[in-house]
Protein backbone atom coordinates (compact mmCIF):
# COMPACT_ATOMS: atom_id res chain seq x y z
CA UNK A 1 0.00 0.00 0.00
CA UNK A 2 2.78 2.45 0.91
CA UNK A 3 4.69 1.66 -2.29
CA UNK A 4 1.58 2.08 -4.45
CA UNK A 5 0.66 5.39 -2.83
CA UNK A 6 4.24 6.65 -3.18
CA UNK A 7 4.13 5.89 -6.90
CA UNK A 8 0.87 7.83 -7.20
CA UNK A 9 2.55 10.74 -5.41
CA UNK A 10 5.50 10.52 -7.77
CA UNK A 11 3.13 10.75 -10.74
CA UNK A 12 1.22 13.65 -9.19
CA UNK A 13 4.40 15.63 -8.48
CA UNK A 14 6.46 14.53 -11.48
CA UNK A 15 4.26 14.51 -14.57
CA UNK A 16 3.46 18.26 -14.43
CA UNK A 17 7.23 18.88 -14.62
CA UNK A 18 7.36 17.23 -18.04
CA UNK A 19 4.46 19.40 -19.21
CA UNK A 20 6.32 22.46 -17.91
CA UNK A 21 9.45 21.51 -19.87
CA UNK A 22 7.38 21.43 -23.07
CA UNK A 23 5.31 24.57 -22.40
CA UNK A 24 7.87 26.98 -20.95
CA UNK A 25 9.71 27.71 -24.24
CA UNK A 26 6.35 28.40 -25.91
CA UNK A 27 5.31 30.71 -23.07
CA UNK A 28 8.60 32.62 -23.25
CA UNK A 29 8.08 33.10 -26.99
CA UNK A 30 4.46 34.21 -26.55
CA UNK A 31 4.92 36.53 -23.55
CA UNK A 32 8.52 37.65 -23.89
CA UNK A 33 11.13 37.13 -21.19
CA UNK A 34 10.08 40.01 -18.84
CA UNK A 35 6.37 39.06 -18.77
CA UNK A 36 7.24 35.38 -18.48
CA UNK A 37 9.31 36.32 -15.43
CA UNK A 38 6.19 37.93 -13.98
CA UNK A 39 4.23 34.74 -14.72
CA UNK A 40 6.77 32.71 -12.74
CA UNK A 41 6.17 35.06 -9.80
CA UNK A 42 2.43 34.43 -10.09
CA UNK A 43 3.09 30.68 -10.02
CA UNK A 44 5.28 31.17 -6.93
CA UNK A 45 2.57 33.17 -5.14
CA UNK A 46 -0.17 30.64 -5.80
CA UNK A 47 2.06 27.68 -4.93
CA UNK A 48 3.80 29.02 -1.83
CA UNK A 49 1.18 31.22 -0.17
CA UNK A 50 0.03 27.95 1.38
CA UNK A 51 2.60 28.69 4.11
CA UNK A 52 -0.10 30.94 5.58
CA UNK A 53 -1.94 27.78 6.68
CA UNK A 54 0.08 27.85 9.95
CA UNK A 55 1.00 24.22 9.39
CA UNK A 56 -2.62 23.19 9.89
CA UNK A 57 -2.74 20.96 6.80
CA UNK A 58 0.07 18.73 8.08
CA UNK A 59 -1.15 19.06 11.67
CA UNK A 60 -4.57 17.77 10.58
CA UNK A 61 -2.92 14.76 8.95
CA UNK A 62 -1.04 14.02 12.17
CA UNK A 63 -3.98 14.57 14.53
CA UNK A 64 -6.47 12.55 12.49
CA UNK A 65 -4.01 9.70 11.88
CA UNK A 66 -3.23 9.59 15.60
CA UNK A 67 -6.95 9.52 16.42
CA UNK A 68 -7.45 6.57 14.08
CA UNK A 69 -4.43 4.77 15.50
CA UNK A 70 -5.63 5.11 19.10
CA UNK A 71 -9.25 4.21 18.33
CA UNK A 72 -10.70 7.71 18.92
CA UNK A 73 -12.83 7.66 15.77
CA UNK A 74 -15.39 10.04 17.30
CA UNK A 75 -12.81 12.88 17.26
CA UNK A 76 -12.04 12.69 13.54
CA UNK A 77 -14.95 14.64 12.01
CA UNK A 78 -15.05 17.42 14.68
CA UNK A 79 -11.28 18.00 14.54
CA UNK A 80 -11.31 18.06 10.73
CA UNK A 81 -14.27 20.45 10.72
CA UNK A 82 -12.63 22.89 13.13
CA UNK A 83 -9.34 22.83 11.24
CA UNK A 84 -10.98 23.41 7.87
CA UNK A 85 -13.10 26.27 9.23
CA UNK A 86 -10.02 27.99 10.61
CA UNK A 87 -8.20 27.54 7.29
CA UNK A 88 -11.00 29.32 5.43
CA UNK A 89 -10.61 32.25 7.84
CA UNK A 90 -6.83 32.25 7.43
CA UNK A 91 -7.32 32.17 3.67
CA UNK A 92 -9.39 35.32 3.91
CA UNK A 93 -6.64 36.99 5.95
CA UNK A 94 -4.00 35.88 3.42
CA UNK A 95 -6.10 37.31 0.59
CA UNK A 96 -6.41 40.67 2.33
CA UNK A 97 -2.66 40.71 3.04
CA UNK A 98 -1.83 39.97 -0.59
CA UNK A 99 -4.26 42.66 -1.80
CA UNK A 100 -2.71 45.27 0.53
CA UNK A 101 0.97 44.45 -0.08
CA UNK A 102 0.60 43.95 -3.85
CA UNK A 103 1.40 47.61 -4.74
CA UNK A 104 4.54 47.51 -2.59
CA UNK A 105 5.60 44.21 -4.16
CA UNK A 106 5.11 45.62 -7.64
CA UNK A 107 7.18 48.65 -6.65
CA UNK A 108 10.12 46.39 -5.86
CA UNK A 109 10.05 44.76 -9.30
CA UNK A 110 12.17 46.14 -12.13
CA UNK A 111 9.31 46.32 -14.63
CA UNK A 112 9.87 47.53 -18.18
CA UNK A 113 6.30 48.58 -18.90
CA UNK A 114 3.06 49.56 -17.18
CA UNK A 115 2.96 48.22 -13.59
CA UNK A 116 -0.85 48.05 -13.66
CA UNK A 117 -0.79 44.59 -15.27
CA UNK A 118 1.41 43.20 -12.48
CA UNK A 119 -0.75 44.83 -9.80
CA UNK A 120 -3.98 43.56 -11.34
CA UNK A 121 -2.58 40.04 -11.66
CA UNK A 122 -1.44 39.87 -8.03
CA UNK A 123 -4.76 41.22 -6.77
CA UNK A 124 -6.63 38.71 -8.91
CA UNK A 125 -4.77 35.94 -7.08
CA UNK A 126 -5.77 37.45 -3.72
CA UNK A 127 -9.32 36.20 -4.29
CA UNK A 128 -8.01 32.64 -4.63
CA UNK A 129 -6.22 32.52 -1.26
CA UNK A 130 -9.15 30.97 0.69
CA UNK A 131 -9.20 28.14 -1.87
CA UNK A 132 -5.41 27.71 -1.66
CA UNK A 133 -5.38 27.38 2.13
CA UNK A 134 -8.55 25.28 2.34
CA UNK A 135 -7.00 22.90 -0.20
CA UNK A 136 -4.09 22.36 2.19
CA UNK A 137 -6.48 21.23 4.92
CA UNK A 138 -8.65 19.08 2.67
CA UNK A 139 -5.57 17.32 1.35
CA UNK A 140 -4.39 16.80 4.94
CA UNK A 141 -7.67 15.10 5.82
CA UNK A 142 -7.44 12.87 2.75
CA UNK A 143 -3.83 11.91 3.50
CA UNK A 144 -4.85 10.85 7.00
CA UNK A 145 -7.52 8.60 5.45
CA UNK A 146 -5.00 7.18 2.97
CA UNK A 147 -6.83 8.56 -0.09
CA UNK A 148 -3.70 9.16 -2.16
CA UNK A 149 -5.22 8.08 -5.48
CA UNK A 150 -7.86 10.86 -5.62
CA UNK A 151 -5.35 13.33 -4.14
CA UNK A 152 -2.96 12.76 -7.00
CA UNK A 153 -5.63 12.64 -9.69
CA UNK A 154 -6.64 16.17 -8.66
CA UNK A 155 -3.01 17.25 -8.10
CA UNK A 156 -2.02 15.99 -11.54
CA UNK A 157 -4.95 17.72 -13.23
CA UNK A 158 -4.40 21.06 -11.49
CA UNK A 159 -0.61 20.86 -11.89
CA UNK A 160 -0.85 20.30 -15.64
CA UNK A 161 -3.56 22.93 -16.01
CA UNK A 162 -1.52 25.50 -14.06
CA UNK A 163 1.19 25.29 -16.72
CA UNK A 164 -0.99 24.67 -19.76
CA UNK A 165 -3.79 27.19 -19.08
CA UNK A 166 -1.64 30.35 -19.43
CA UNK A 167 -0.46 29.14 -22.84
CA UNK A 168 -4.02 28.41 -23.97
CA UNK A 169 -5.27 31.79 -22.70
CA UNK A 170 -2.52 33.67 -24.55
CA UNK A 171 -3.00 31.61 -27.72
CA UNK A 172 -6.75 32.34 -27.57
CA UNK A 173 -6.03 36.06 -27.89
CA UNK A 174 -6.05 37.24 -24.24
CA UNK A 175 -2.41 38.30 -24.00
CA UNK A 176 -3.01 39.76 -20.57
CA UNK A 177 -1.52 38.41 -17.34
CA UNK A 178 -4.51 39.66 -15.36
CA UNK A 179 -6.69 37.22 -17.31
CA UNK A 180 -4.06 34.54 -16.78
CA UNK A 181 -4.09 35.22 -13.03
CA UNK A 182 -7.90 34.95 -12.85
CA UNK A 183 -7.61 31.67 -14.74
CA UNK A 184 -5.02 30.32 -12.30
CA UNK A 185 -7.22 31.33 -9.37
CA UNK A 186 -10.25 29.66 -10.93
CA UNK A 187 -8.26 26.45 -11.41
CA UNK A 188 -7.32 26.45 -7.73
CA UNK A 189 -10.98 26.95 -6.88
CA UNK A 190 -12.00 23.98 -9.02
CA UNK A 191 -9.27 21.85 -7.47
CA UNK A 192 -10.46 22.83 -4.00
CA UNK A 193 -14.04 21.86 -4.88
CA UNK A 194 -12.81 18.49 -6.16
CA UNK A 195 -10.97 17.83 -2.89
CA UNK A 196 -14.03 18.98 -0.90
CA UNK A 197 -16.24 16.55 -2.83
CA UNK A 198 -13.85 13.70 -1.96
CA UNK A 199 -13.74 14.67 1.73
CA UNK A 200 -17.52 15.00 1.80
CA UNK A 201 -17.89 11.44 0.57
CA UNK A 202 -15.37 9.88 2.97
CA UNK A 203 -16.07 12.06 6.03
CA UNK A 204 -19.41 13.89 5.65
CA UNK A 205 -19.33 15.60 9.06
CA UNK A 206 -16.08 17.39 8.24
CA UNK A 207 -17.79 19.93 5.96
CA UNK A 208 -20.61 21.00 8.28
CA UNK A 209 -20.60 24.73 9.10
CA UNK A 210 -20.08 25.06 12.87
CA UNK A 211 -18.16 27.31 15.23
CA UNK A 212 -14.69 25.89 16.02
CA UNK A 213 -13.96 24.86 19.61
CA UNK A 214 -10.81 26.18 21.23
CA UNK A 215 -10.14 22.91 23.05
CA UNK A 216 -9.76 21.14 19.71
CA UNK A 217 -7.94 23.97 17.94
CA UNK A 218 -5.28 24.38 20.65
CA UNK A 219 -3.35 21.16 19.92
CA UNK A 220 -3.70 21.74 16.17
CA UNK A 221 -2.30 25.27 16.42
CA UNK A 222 0.58 24.24 18.68
CA UNK A 223 1.63 21.41 16.38
CA UNK A 224 0.96 23.45 13.25
CA UNK A 225 2.86 26.44 14.61
CA UNK A 226 6.07 24.46 15.08
CA UNK A 227 5.58 22.86 11.67
CA UNK A 228 5.21 26.35 10.17
CA UNK A 229 8.53 27.41 11.72
CA UNK A 230 10.22 24.42 10.08
CA UNK A 231 8.39 25.07 6.79
CA UNK A 232 9.57 28.70 6.76
CA UNK A 233 13.19 28.17 7.79
CA UNK A 234 13.70 25.19 5.47
CA UNK A 235 12.90 27.06 2.22
CA UNK A 236 14.76 30.12 3.55
CA UNK A 237 17.94 28.06 3.91
CA UNK A 238 17.20 26.46 0.56
CA UNK A 239 17.14 29.79 -1.31
CA UNK A 240 19.56 31.82 0.79
CA UNK A 241 22.61 30.51 -1.07
CA UNK A 242 21.76 32.22 -4.36
CA UNK A 243 21.29 35.62 -2.66
CA UNK A 244 24.61 35.28 -0.81
CA UNK A 245 26.40 34.37 -4.05
CA UNK A 246 24.83 37.38 -5.74
CA UNK A 247 26.02 39.63 -2.91
CA UNK A 248 29.62 38.38 -2.62
CA UNK A 249 30.28 37.40 -6.24
CA UNK A 250 28.17 38.18 -9.31
CA UNK A 251 24.87 37.41 -11.01
CA UNK A 252 26.78 35.23 -13.47
CA UNK A 253 27.98 33.16 -10.53
CA UNK A 254 24.37 32.81 -9.39
CA UNK A 255 23.50 31.35 -12.78
CA UNK A 256 26.48 28.97 -12.67
CA UNK A 257 25.29 27.74 -9.26
CA UNK A 258 21.52 27.67 -9.70
CA UNK A 259 21.57 25.83 -13.04
CA UNK A 260 23.13 22.58 -11.72
CA UNK A 261 21.22 22.94 -8.46
CA UNK A 262 17.92 23.00 -10.35
CA UNK A 263 18.88 19.79 -12.17
CA UNK A 264 19.77 17.72 -9.12
CA UNK A 265 17.09 19.13 -6.79
CA UNK A 266 14.37 17.66 -9.03
CA UNK A 267 15.37 14.26 -7.65
CA UNK A 268 13.83 15.28 -4.32
CA UNK A 269 10.34 14.55 -5.61
CA UNK A 270 11.19 10.89 -4.89
CA UNK A 271 11.69 11.28 -1.10
CA UNK A 272 8.88 13.84 -0.91
CA UNK A 273 6.54 11.33 -2.55
CA UNK A 274 7.51 8.61 -0.08
CA UNK A 275 7.62 10.79 3.04
CA UNK A 276 4.13 12.21 2.48
CA UNK A 277 2.78 8.64 2.46
CA UNK A 278 4.87 7.58 5.47
CA UNK A 279 3.85 10.53 7.66
CA UNK A 280 0.18 9.59 8.27
CA UNK A 281 1.03 5.91 8.67
CA UNK A 282 3.80 6.65 11.18
CA UNK A 283 1.49 9.03 13.06
CA UNK A 284 -1.14 6.31 13.29
CA UNK A 285 1.40 3.71 14.37
CA UNK A 286 3.00 5.86 17.08
CA UNK A 287 -0.46 6.70 18.47
CA UNK A 288 -1.58 3.06 18.50
CA UNK A 289 1.52 1.68 20.27
CA UNK A 290 3.22 4.61 21.96
CA UNK A 291 6.59 2.98 21.27
CA UNK A 292 9.38 4.24 19.03
CA UNK A 293 10.52 0.73 18.18
CA UNK A 294 7.15 -0.12 16.60
CA UNK A 295 7.84 2.07 13.56
CA UNK A 296 11.61 1.58 13.42
CA UNK A 297 11.59 -1.36 10.94
CA UNK A 298 9.44 0.65 8.52
CA UNK A 299 11.68 3.70 8.84
CA UNK A 300 14.83 1.67 8.22
CA UNK A 301 13.25 0.09 5.17
CA UNK A 302 12.25 3.51 3.81
CA UNK A 303 15.81 4.80 4.28
CA UNK A 304 17.19 1.77 2.45
CA UNK A 305 14.78 2.16 -0.45
CA UNK A 306 15.63 5.85 -0.84
CA UNK A 307 19.36 5.17 -0.77
CA UNK A 308 19.05 2.41 -3.38
CA UNK A 309 16.99 4.74 -5.61
CA UNK A 310 18.97 7.97 -5.22
CA UNK A 311 22.62 6.97 -4.73
CA UNK A 312 23.40 5.73 -8.26
CA UNK A 313 21.58 8.63 -9.91
CA UNK A 314 23.28 11.33 -7.83
CA UNK A 315 26.67 9.65 -8.20
CA UNK A 316 26.38 9.41 -12.00
CA UNK A 317 25.15 13.01 -12.29
CA UNK A 318 27.99 14.24 -10.10
CA UNK A 319 30.71 12.16 -11.74
CA UNK A 320 29.72 13.26 -15.24
CA UNK A 321 28.70 16.81 -14.27
CA UNK A 322 31.11 18.48 -16.69
CA UNK A 323 29.96 16.74 -19.91
CA UNK A 324 26.31 16.99 -18.84
CA UNK A 325 26.52 20.75 -18.29
CA UNK A 326 28.65 21.29 -21.39
CA UNK A 327 26.14 19.51 -23.58
CA UNK A 328 23.10 21.17 -21.99
CA UNK A 329 24.11 24.80 -21.33
CA UNK A 330 27.58 25.26 -22.80
CA UNK A 331 31.28 25.16 -21.98
CA UNK A 332 31.29 28.21 -19.69
CA UNK A 333 28.65 26.75 -17.36
CA UNK A 334 30.46 23.39 -17.38
CA UNK A 335 33.77 25.01 -16.47
CA UNK A 336 32.34 27.12 -13.66
CA UNK A 337 29.59 24.87 -12.32
CA UNK A 338 30.68 21.22 -12.68
CA UNK A 339 32.48 20.97 -9.33
CA UNK A 340 29.57 22.66 -7.57
CA UNK A 341 27.19 20.19 -9.21
CA UNK A 342 29.24 17.24 -7.93
CA UNK A 343 29.14 18.59 -4.37
CA UNK A 344 25.43 19.40 -4.62
CA UNK A 345 24.70 15.83 -5.75
CA UNK A 346 26.14 14.53 -2.47
CA UNK A 347 23.96 17.02 -0.60
CA UNK A 348 20.81 16.05 -2.48
CA UNK A 349 21.39 12.38 -1.60
CA UNK A 350 21.69 13.28 2.09
CA UNK A 351 18.69 15.61 1.84
CA UNK A 352 16.57 12.84 0.35
CA UNK A 353 17.46 10.48 3.19
CA UNK A 354 16.70 13.18 5.81
CA UNK A 355 13.03 13.18 4.80
CA UNK A 356 12.45 9.89 6.65
CA UNK A 357 13.67 10.86 10.15
CA UNK A 358 12.07 14.30 9.68
CA UNK A 359 8.69 12.65 9.02
CA UNK A 360 9.22 10.23 11.91
CA UNK A 361 9.94 12.97 14.45
CA UNK A 362 6.91 15.02 13.41
CA UNK A 363 4.74 11.88 13.36
CA UNK A 364 5.54 11.43 17.06
CA UNK A 365 4.17 14.92 17.71
CA UNK A 366 7.65 16.42 18.18
CA UNK A 367 7.53 19.12 15.49
CA UNK A 368 9.12 21.42 18.08
CA UNK A 369 12.36 19.40 17.83
CA UNK A 370 12.65 19.84 14.06
CA UNK A 371 11.87 23.55 14.31
CA UNK A 372 14.43 24.16 17.08
CA UNK A 373 17.06 22.21 15.14
CA UNK A 374 16.57 24.44 12.10
CA UNK A 375 16.60 27.57 14.26
CA UNK A 376 20.02 26.52 15.58
CA UNK A 377 21.27 25.65 12.11
CA UNK A 378 20.19 28.92 10.44
CA UNK A 379 22.74 31.43 11.86
CA UNK A 380 25.61 28.94 11.58
CA UNK A 381 24.64 28.18 8.00
CA UNK A 382 24.39 31.86 7.07
CA UNK A 383 27.87 32.54 8.45
CA UNK A 384 29.38 29.47 6.77
CA UNK A 385 27.71 30.27 3.46
CA UNK A 386 28.97 33.87 3.51
CA UNK A 387 32.55 32.90 4.38
CA UNK A 388 32.86 29.94 1.99
CA UNK A 389 31.12 31.71 -0.90
CA UNK A 390 33.44 34.70 -0.40
CA UNK A 391 36.49 32.44 -0.45
CA UNK A 392 35.63 29.95 -3.19
CA UNK A 393 32.57 31.27 -5.02
CA UNK A 394 30.04 28.71 -6.22
CA UNK A 395 32.17 25.80 -4.98
CA UNK A 396 32.26 27.31 -1.49
CA UNK A 397 28.50 27.84 -1.56
CA UNK A 398 27.94 24.22 -2.59
CA UNK A 399 30.24 23.06 0.23
CA UNK A 400 28.31 25.11 2.80
CA UNK A 401 24.94 23.83 1.56
CA UNK A 402 26.02 20.18 1.51
CA UNK A 403 27.74 20.40 4.90
CA UNK A 404 24.57 21.81 6.45
CA UNK A 405 22.51 18.98 4.93
CA UNK A 406 24.92 16.33 6.28
CA UNK A 407 24.76 17.83 9.78
CA UNK A 408 20.97 18.01 9.52
CA UNK A 409 20.74 14.35 8.49
CA UNK A 410 22.97 13.25 11.37
CA UNK A 411 21.00 15.29 13.93
CA UNK A 412 17.62 14.07 12.67
CA UNK A 413 18.88 10.47 12.72
CA UNK A 414 20.00 10.83 16.36
CA UNK A 415 16.67 12.36 17.40
CA UNK A 416 14.54 9.82 15.52
CA UNK A 417 16.49 6.69 16.44
CA UNK A 418 15.12 4.68 19.39
CA UNK A 419 17.35 4.66 22.46
CA UNK A 420 17.24 0.89 22.84
CA UNK A 421 17.66 -1.18 19.69
CA UNK A 422 18.30 -4.83 19.01
CA UNK A 423 21.76 -6.26 18.25
CA UNK A 424 20.66 -6.67 14.63
CA UNK A 425 19.81 -2.96 14.47
CA UNK A 426 23.18 -2.01 15.96
CA UNK A 427 24.88 -4.14 13.32
CA UNK A 428 22.74 -2.41 10.71
CA UNK A 429 23.94 0.97 12.00
CA UNK A 430 27.51 -0.19 11.44
CA UNK A 431 26.70 -1.22 7.88
CA UNK A 432 24.97 2.13 7.29
CA UNK A 433 28.04 4.00 8.54
CA UNK A 434 30.35 2.05 6.22
CA UNK A 435 27.98 2.56 3.28
CA UNK A 436 27.84 6.30 3.99
CA UNK A 437 31.61 6.65 4.22
CA UNK A 438 32.11 4.67 1.01
CA UNK A 439 29.59 6.88 -0.78
CA UNK A 440 31.37 10.04 0.40
CA UNK A 441 34.64 8.47 -0.77
CA UNK A 442 33.07 7.87 -4.19
CA UNK A 443 32.12 11.55 -4.51
CA UNK A 444 35.59 12.57 -3.29
CA UNK A 445 37.20 10.28 -5.87
CA UNK A 446 35.23 11.97 -8.64
CA UNK A 447 36.41 15.36 -7.38
CA UNK A 448 40.09 14.77 -6.59
CA UNK A 449 41.30 11.67 -8.45
CA UNK A 450 43.27 12.05 -11.71
CA UNK A 451 40.86 12.50 -14.63
CA UNK A 452 42.01 9.29 -16.32
CA UNK A 453 40.43 7.07 -13.69
CA UNK A 454 38.24 9.38 -11.59
CA UNK A 455 34.98 8.17 -13.13
CA UNK A 456 35.87 4.48 -12.96
CA UNK A 457 37.10 4.76 -9.37
CA UNK A 458 34.07 6.76 -8.26
CA UNK A 459 31.57 4.36 -9.78
CA UNK A 460 33.45 1.31 -8.46
CA UNK A 461 33.50 2.60 -4.87
CA UNK A 462 29.89 3.73 -5.13
CA UNK A 463 28.93 0.36 -6.57
CA UNK A 464 30.40 -1.45 -3.56
CA UNK A 465 28.40 0.83 -1.24
CA UNK A 466 25.23 0.23 -3.25
CA UNK A 467 25.63 -3.57 -3.14
CA UNK A 468 26.18 -3.47 0.63
CA UNK A 469 23.05 -1.36 1.07
CA UNK A 470 21.03 -3.65 -1.19
CA UNK A 471 22.11 -6.73 0.77
CA UNK A 472 21.18 -5.02 4.02
CA UNK A 473 17.82 -3.99 2.58
CA UNK A 474 17.15 -7.55 1.46
CA UNK A 475 17.67 -8.67 5.05
CA UNK A 476 15.41 -5.92 6.42
CA UNK A 477 12.36 -6.92 4.37
CA UNK A 478 11.65 -10.21 6.23
CA UNK A 479 12.06 -8.39 9.55
CA UNK A 480 9.53 -5.76 8.47
CA UNK A 481 7.06 -8.44 7.39
CA UNK A 482 7.44 -10.18 10.75
CA UNK A 483 7.00 -6.90 12.63
CA UNK A 484 3.95 -6.00 10.55
CA UNK A 485 2.28 -9.29 11.39
CA UNK A 486 3.08 -8.88 15.08
CA UNK A 487 2.32 -5.18 15.55
CA UNK A 488 0.02 -4.22 12.70
CA UNK A 489 2.53 -2.24 10.67
CA UNK A 490 1.17 -0.86 7.39
CA UNK A 491 2.22 -2.53 4.19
Amino acid sequence: MIARNALWNLAGFGLPLFVAVACIPLLIHALGAPRFGLLTLLWAVINYFGLFDMGLGRALTHRLSAAMGSGREEEIAPVARDGLTLLVALGGVAGVVLWVVAPYGVGLLALDGDPSEALGALRALAWAMPFVLLTSGLRGVMEARGAFVPINVVRLATGVATVLAPLLVVRAGWNDLVVVAWTLGALRGLGCLAYAWCVGRMLPGALAATRPRGARLGPLLRTGGWMTVANLIGPLMGYLDRFVIGAVSSLSAVAWYVTPQEIVSRLLIVPVSLASVLFPRLSELHASTGERMAAWPLERLALGVLFIALQPVTLVLGTFAHPILERWVGAEFAREGATAMLILCAGVLANGLAHVPFASIQARGQARSTALLQMVELPVYVAAMWVLASLWGVVGAALAWTARILVDLAALWIIARPVEVSPADRAGDGVALVVGLLTLAAFACAAFAPPAWAAAGSLAIGGVAWVMAAMRLRGDVPRLVAARKADGLPR
